[in-house]
């Protein structure tokens, strides 16, 4: 899955119309999926009927358990580890707090209305790939600490 193909997110085909993540395609044209502050959707298509309605707080409870993942990974990275530990226990919570930075950013964003295409999903896009380097950083972190200190990681 490429970076041009989440842009487009044509995650289903309902009929004639594609309906994706950031915009919804007919057979002629697609239309960019806009969003009021009230999570209304401007110019939608028939088919595209409040998608991201339910989607806003599980977003922000998202953002939360990022926050505190980031904290428990600094408690672990300087408290109870010692000095001379993995260099990708301290580039981990960095990583993840750069990509808490970027959704809640897109979640402020998008509670004033956000186009969520062109530009505005390189936010998106952008927190995807930090968590996925985040995620393969806190595997060899927990295998780095239990080598060196012998302590099982959760």
């Amino acid at each position: 899955m490429s970076l041009y193909s989440i842009s487009t997110a044509e995650w289903s085909i309902i009929g004639s119309y594609g309906v994706g993540l950031f915009q919804t395609c007919g057979t002629s044209q697609c239309i960019k999926n806009q969003y009021e502050s009230i999570n209304n959707e401007t110019y939608s298509p028939p088919i595209f009927v409040k998608r991201f309605f339910n989607a806003a707080p599980l977003a922000i409870v998202g953002v939360f358990i990022q926050l505190v993942a980031c904290f428990f990974c600094l408690f672990t990275a300087f408290i109870s580890l010692p000095s001379k530990s993995s260099i990708t226990c301290y580039i981990t919570p960095l990583l993840i707090f750069i990509a808490f930075l970027f959704q809640l950013s897109t979640i402020v964003e998008a509670s004033h209305g956000i186009h969520l295409n062109g530009r505005s999903s390189m936010v998106f896009e952008a927190a995807l790939v930090l968590q996925v380097v985040a995620i393969v950083l806190a595997i060899m972190a927990a295998d780095r600490i239990h080598i060196i200190t012998n302590v099982q990681c959760v």
